[in-house]
């Protein structure tokens, strides 16, 4: 975290220091103003200049809604949605710990055992998977607001940055999917909660790293582009990098199009990386959910979180995700 040079209070909130600053927002840890020992909060805070842009104040309020939508232990809470007389800013749960993409940074520049750099344990990385794809079968099946028809939301952006794990103040590990601001609906009519016009054929969304096939080449997209990209984040949790690289842009989309899927345990094995009995129940996994023709894909984020669980039975995922952040040793943001 760092100093904020800004307001000292957004809204009714205020400012302890900038988190980050995001593409369209700063991010920001904050407090309720006239509320002693309310639980802090993350504020994202849309750039003023931005605020006569209609397209970026709409996809800011669009996201905020959707999110206070999903209700759901995977997903990132909203607590306010409002303005501070300059720009936009909405008020989410804060999660105490990082995204798993800086935790893989951490391992990697202080672990004390090379064998473990830059990656997660077999057992913390199919528990985080199958938490996001517990959160992702919410999220694929949400519906308009008053009894209307399916959203079918993609969210276009499942990522090691995009996904939080942190401890709750109970001690518990929390695991979440943040950044709907790449989600969109594709139920192919006009929605009053998204807007379906940036996810028809030709179109292309997200980092280059985690997109699927069908985004590559332009067609329309649908549930089962999240698990491709889902595959990813998993693959990359155990290996420590994407299935899929190449110095290049345009060598990277063809990668993705023709390369062979390395083999789990040859790419562990190559990083210096432990043998783990569990390695071929992961490959399944992995083939499946990075399958090029999409119809060879899982059917529902639901059965992959149920596969997933298969390889560690009876785990406290709890317990497996809060020992594991907090062997990374960061402060706590709630204190």
């Amino acid at each position: 975290m760092t100093t904020w040079s800004g307001t000292p209070t957004v809204g009714r909130y205020t400012v302890l220091g900038r988190i980050a600053r995001g593409g369209t927002s700063d991010v920001l840890l904050a407090v309720p103003s006239e509320q002693p020992g309310a639980p802090r909060v993350v504020l994202k805070r849309l750039y003023p200049y931005l605020v006569d842009h209609d397209d970026s104040v709409r996809m800011f309020v669009d996201e905020v809604r959707l999110m206070a939508l999903l209700r759901h232990r995977g997903t990132v809470g909203v607590v306010d949605l409002d303005e501070d007389g300059e720009t936009f800013f909405s008020a989410l749960e804060l999660v105490d710990g990082p995204s798993v993409s800086a935790a893989l940074r951490l391992r990697a520049s202080s672990s004390s055992e090379a064998r473990s750099a830059g990656v997660c344990p077999v057992d913390v990385a199919v528990v985080i998977a199958a938490r996001v794809a517990e959160a992702l079968h919410v999220v694929h099946g949400l519906v308009e607001p008053d009894g209307g028809g399916p959203l079918l939301v993609v969210h276009r952006d499942v990522a090691p940055a995009n996904v939080l794990v942190g401890v709750d103040a109970q001690g518990r590990g929390v695991v979440k999917i943040a950044d709907f601001g790449l989600a969109r609906s594709v139920a192919g009519r006009k929605s009053g909660l998204l807007s379906s016009r940036d996810t028809q054929a030709g179109s292309r969304k997200g980092r280059v790293s985690t997109l699927s096939p069908e985004q590559v080449t332009g067609r329309s997209l649908d549930h089962r582009t999240d698990l491709w990209a889902l595959g990813v984040t998993l693959w990359t949790m155990l290996v420590g990098a994407p299935p899929f690289s190449a110095p290049v842009e345009v060598d990277l989309l063809d990668a993705i199009l023709h390369a062979p899927l390395p083999r789990l345990a040859g790419a562990r094995r190559a990083a210096g990386l432990p043998d783990d009995e569990r390695a071929g129940a992961v490959q399944e996994v992995l083939d499946a959910l990075l399958a090029r023709d999409r119809d060879a894909r899982p059917t529902s984020a639901a059965a992959v979180a149920a596969q997933l669980r298969a390889i560690v039975p009876a785990a406290d995922e709890d317990a497996i995700v809060a020992a594991f952040v907090r062997s990374l040793g960061l402060p706590s943001l709630r204190v």
